[in-house]
C-alpha cells in the first residue's frame, strides 16, 4: 500500500525524466553512422529501410505493449479514449486491427504481453478517493480469462517482459529481477550477480542485463544461469553511440528481438536498428536512427518485433507530448538510396535536441532527403567553444562549410560584416503566423540574417509591491536588500542554491544588451554597473559553498552556458514558500502553468518582464541561418522554412518557447493537470510538490502580450557570456572588485577579437 499522491509524483518524475533485408553496412570500433552514410553516399548504393506509421486502431489513446506472437502475429494491448482495454492482432494487410479479447476496466499500472498469448497485468486499485493505492496482479491466458495472481509484494513494478518459453520476468523497485510462481504469487529470484542491473530485455530464451554502467550480461531466461559475456555485443551498443541511462519508467533505452535463428539477435536505441550475431564483432546498422524517427531525441523505446517478412515493428512513445504512442514499421525498398541524395548539413555549438528533433521530423515527410547535425562541442570530444568556433570558420572560408548554421554562440556580428551568412529575409517574411517582432534580432542594413526558431524572456516573480518598485537593475537590487532585512528564518530572498555564477546567469540576459558597442567593442562602464549591482544583490547568508564541488565541476569543464535555468526551476521555491524572489528566464509552457499555479494558489504573488540593464528583452535562441557559401542555398532554405510551421514549432524538449502565435497557444492550452516533484539527493528535507493547474485564457493572454511587446533581443555571444560568468563568483566573493572583473572580461575579448 502506498499513498496515491506520492505515486503520482513518482509517476510524473519518471516522465520529466524522460524526456528514440539489411543495408550491409557493418559497424566495427571504427566506423561511426555518418562515416558510413558518407561511405554510402559516395559509392551510389541502393537500398535502405523506409519507415512508416500504422495506425492504430480507432480512438486509441494508450498502447501499454506490442508483442510477435508464436505464430508470427503482430499483437498490442491498448486502451482507447473511453477507457476500454483490450488486446488486437494486426492483420495480414498490415493496416487492419481484429480485436483478440477485451481487458478488465481497472487502471492498468503495469503490463507485459505473452508470445504464446497471454498476459500479465498489474492493476491499480484506490480504496476511496484520495486514499490509499493497493497494485493487484492478473495473469490472463490466450483467449482472455483472468485470474488473480496472489503476489505479496508492496514494491513498485519498474518492468516486466516475457521470455519466448512463456516464463514472466519482473524488475521491481528495491529487488533483483525475478520470475513469478502463478499459483503462489512468490516471485523467485532466479538471476545472480545482478544487483547492478539497471534494467533487461529479452530475445526469445536469452535475457540481457544491462548494468548501470552500460555492459551487457547475457542469461538463459529458462535456467536462470549466466552465460558467457558477449564481448562483442556489448561493444557494438557502446560504439553506436547509444545511451543506456534509464530516463523513464514508460520506456527503455535498449529493446532487443530475436531473430530468425538461435544467434541471431536485434536491438535497437536512439542511434537505429542493429543486427547481431551472438559472440560476434560487428553490428549491422538496419536502420539508421539519423534518417527515421527512432533519432528523434523524444522517442522513447517500449518493444521490438522481427517480422517473419523481414520487416520490423517498433512500439515508441513521445517523451514530449501527452503520452502520444506510435507504431513503426521499417520495410526494405531496394530502389531507396542508401543515403537519400539531397544532403543538408546542419551545424551548432553545442547539442541541440529540439533541432534533432525537427530534424527527425522533416526527414518522415520527405524520404529523399538527409539532413545531418554537426555539434562543434560535445561532452566527449574535448574542444573548448574557441576552438569549435575557430575549426568552424576555417572551413566556411575554405568553401567546406555546412549549410546551415545555428547562430546561437557566434560573433553574428563579424558573420555578417564578412558576408558569411545569406539573406533569409524572404524566408522569414513568407512565414505565416509568426511573432514578428522576434524577427529582426540578427539584420544588418534591413536584412534579417538568421532566424530565432525558439525564444526565452526574463521574468522575475514574487510579491506584487515587491514587483511595481523594479524596474531596473539598480532597483532590483534595491528590492533584494530591503527583502535581506526582514528576511525570515526558513525563507530566504532568492535560491540560496545559486552562487555568484549562477546568480550572474539569471539575470545576464535582462542586462547583456548593453554591453557591447556598435563597433563590437566592450561597455566597460556598464560592465562594470553589472558587477557592482550583482555585488549588492548576492546573498551572503546562502548555502552555495554547500555545492563547492559541483560548482567546481562545471568551472572545470568551462561550459557556463549550463548555469542557463528556467523560471521554472525555481518557482517551486517560490511556491514552498522558502523564496520570497523567482526570476530567471521562462523556456516553456510548462513554466508559466507553475507560476500560474503559484499566483492561484499564493496570495499576493505575481510575475511580469524583468528588466535589468535593459527593458523589454528577449531570448532569440535557435537562430538559424543559411551559409552563404552553401551549394544546396534553396534547399537550405526550404528546410528552414519547415522550422517555422506549426508543425515543427510544436516540437518541444523544454528548451525554448516557439516563434509561432498558435503553435505557442496550443501547447500552452495543452498543458495538463500534473503533480511535480523535487528535491535534492544529499537532502532528505528538501523534497518539495507542486500540484500543477491547467492554464486558462487569460493567463495565455497576458503572456503573449508580454512577448509581443518585447523589441530587444539578448546578446547571444557564448564567448562574452562564458568571460562574464567565468568572473562572477570571485567578483562577489571578493576576490576581484567590480573594475577588475571587467578588465578580465575585456581581456578575453580582446584576444578573441585578435584571432
Amino acid at each position: 500500500m502506498r499513498n496515491k499522491v506520492k505515486r503520482a509524483v513518482c509517476r510524473v518524475l519518471a516522465a520529466v525524466l524522460a524526456l528514440g533485408v539489411f543495408t550491409g553496412c557493418g559497424m566495427d570500433a571504427g566506423g561511426t553512422q555518418q562515416e558510413q552514410a558518407q561511405e554510402k553516399e559516395s559509392d551510389g548504393a541502393k537500398g535502405r529501410y523506409l519507415e512508416s506509421d500504422v495506425d492504430f486502431p480507432e480512438n486509441t489513446d494508450r498502447v501499454y505493449d506490442m508483442v510477435k506472437l508464436e505464430d508470427g502475429t503482430i499483437r498490442i494491448a491498448a486502451e482507447d479514449s473511453n477507457g476500454q482495454k483490450a488486446v488486437w492482432n494486426l492483420q495480414e494487410d498490415g493496416s487492419t486491427w481484429e480485436k483478440g479479447y477485451d481487458l478488465p476496466a481497472e487502471e492498468i499500472s503495469r503490463m507485459a504481453l505473452s508470445p504464446a498469448g497471454g498476459a500479465f497485468v498489474v492493476y491499480t486499485e484506490i480504496s476511496e478517493p484520495g486514499g490509499m493505492e493497493e497494485e493487484r496482479y492478473y495473469e490472463l491466458d490466450a483467449s482472455g480469462v483472468t485470474r488473480e495472481v496472489p503476489v505479496q509484494s508492496e514494491e513498485y513494478v519498474y518492468f516486466m517482459r516475457y521470455i519466448q518459453e512463456g516464463e514472466l520476468l519482473m524488475k521491481q523497485q528495491n529487488r533483483l529481477i525475478g520470475s513469478i510462481q502463478m499459483d503462489t504469487g512468490e516471485i523467485t529470484e532466479k538471476f545472480s550477480g545482478t544487483e547492478d542491473v539497471s534494467f533487461f530485455g529479452t530475445a526469445g530464451n536469452t535475457v540481457y542485463m544491462v548494468s548501470n554502467e552500460g555492459e551487457i550480461f547475457p542469461y538463459d531466461g529458462k535456467t536462470g544461469e549466466a552465460l558467457a559475456k558477449d564481448e562483442g555485443l556489448s561493444e557494438a551498443v557502446s560504439q553506436s553511440g547509444a545511451h543506456t541511462d534509464v530516463r523513464s519508467l514508460e520506456c527503455m533505452p535498449l529493446v532487443f528481438a530475436g531473430g530468425t535463428g538461435e544467434d541471431e539477435v536485434f536491438f535497437c536505441s536512439d542511434k537505429g536498428l542493429y543486427r547481431y550475431m551472438k559472440n560476434g564483432s560487428i553490428a549491422e546498422l538496419v536502420v539508421d536512427g539519423t534518417l527515421t524517427s527512432i533519432g528523434n531525441p523524444s522517442t522513447g523505446l517500449i518493444s521490438l518485433a522481427a517480422a517473419d517478412n523481414n520487416e520490423f515493428y517498433l512500439l515508441t512513445v513521445e517523451a514530449d507530448s501527452d503520452y502520444q504512442f506510435h507504431l513503426f514499421r521499417y520495410v526494405y525498398s531496394k530502389d531507396a538510396a542508401a543515403v537519400p541524395e539531397s544532403r543538408l548539413r546542419v551545424w551548432s555549438l553545442h547539442e541541440n535536441t529540439e533541432l534533432q528533433q525537427n530534424i527527425s521530423q522533416y526527414q518522415k515527410q520527405n524520404q529523399e532527403a538527409y539532413v545531418s547535425l554537426e555539434v562543434g562541442v560535445t561532452e566527449d570530444n574535448g574542444v573548448t567553444d574557441s576552438d569549435a568556433l575557430k575549426n568552424l570558420s576555417t572551413e566556411i572560408m575554405a568553401g567546406k562549410g555546412p549549410d546551415l548554421l545555428v547562430l546561437d554562440g557566434l560573433p553574428v556580428d563579424a558573420y555578417m560584416e564578412k558576408g558569411m551568412l545569406e539573406d533569409v529575409t524572404d524566408t522569414a517574411n513568407q512565414a505565416q503566423g509568426l511573432f514578428s517582432n522576434l524577427m529582426h534580432g540578427v539584420e544588418q542594413d534591413g536584412k534579417i540574417y538568421g532566424i530565432p526558431l525558439r525564444f526565452g524572456m526574463p521574468l522575475v516573480a514574487g510579491g506584487r509591491e515587491v514587483l511595481e518598485n523594479i524596474q531596473d537593475l539598480q532597483s532590483f537590487a534595491d528590492a533584494v536588500e530591503e527583502l535581506k532585512g526582514r528576511k525570515e528564518p526558513q525563507r530566504s530572498v532568492y535560491n540560496s542554491f545559486y552562487n555568484g555564477t549562477y546568480l550572474a546567469a539569471q539575470i545576464y540576459d535582462s542586462c547583456s544588451p548593453v554591453w557591447l558597442n556598435e563597433d563590437g567593442t566592450l561597455a566597460e562602464d556598464l560592465l562594470e554597473e553589472f558587477y557592482t549591482q550583482l555585488n549588492r544583490i548576492y546573498d551572503t547568508d546562502n548555502c552555495a559553498e554547500d555545492y563547492a564541488e559541483f560548482y567546481n565541476g562545471i568551472s572545470e569543464r568551462g561550459v557556463y552556458s549550463d548555469f542557463v535555468s528556467s523560471v521554472g526551476g525555481g518557482i517551486m521555491e517560490l511556491y514552498n514558500d522558502r523564496t520570497m524572489l523567482n526570476f530567471g528566464d521562462i523556456l516553456s509552457v510548462t513554466d508559466l502553468a507553475m507560476i500560474h499555479t503559484t499566483i492561484v494558489e499564493k496570495e499576493g504573488i505575481s510575475y511580469k518582464p524583468l528588466a535589468g540593464q535593459s527593458a523589454r528583452v528577449y531570448v532569440p535562441k535557435f537562430i538559424m541561418g543559411i551559409n552563404s557559401q552553401s551549394g544546396a542555398k534553396e534547399a537550405a532554405k526550404e528546410f528552414l522554412a519547415f522550422l517555422l510551421t506549426e508543425e515543427a514549432q510544436k516540437a518541444s524538449m523544454g528548451m525554448g518557447l516557439p516563434v509561432h502565435e498558435k503553435a505557442l497557444e496550443s501547447m500552452a492550452e495543452g498543458v495538463e493537470e500534473s503533480i511535480f516533484g523535487t528535491s535534492m539527493s544529499n537532502d532528505p528535507d528538501s523534497y518539495m510538490e507542486m500540484h500543477v493547474k491547467k492554464l486558462d485564457l487569460k493567463t495565455i493572454e497576458e503572456f503573449t502580450g508580454y512577448i509581443k511587446e518585447a523589441d530587444t533581443p539578448a546578446v547571444t555571444n557564448e564567448i562574452l557570456r562564458n568571460a562574464v560568468l567565468e568572473q562572477a563568483d570571485d567578483c562577489v566573493q571578493g576576490n576581484l572588485t567590480p573594475a577588475e572583473a571587467v578588465k578580465q572580461v575585456s581581456e578575453k575579448i580582446r584576444l578573441y577579437l585578435a584571432e
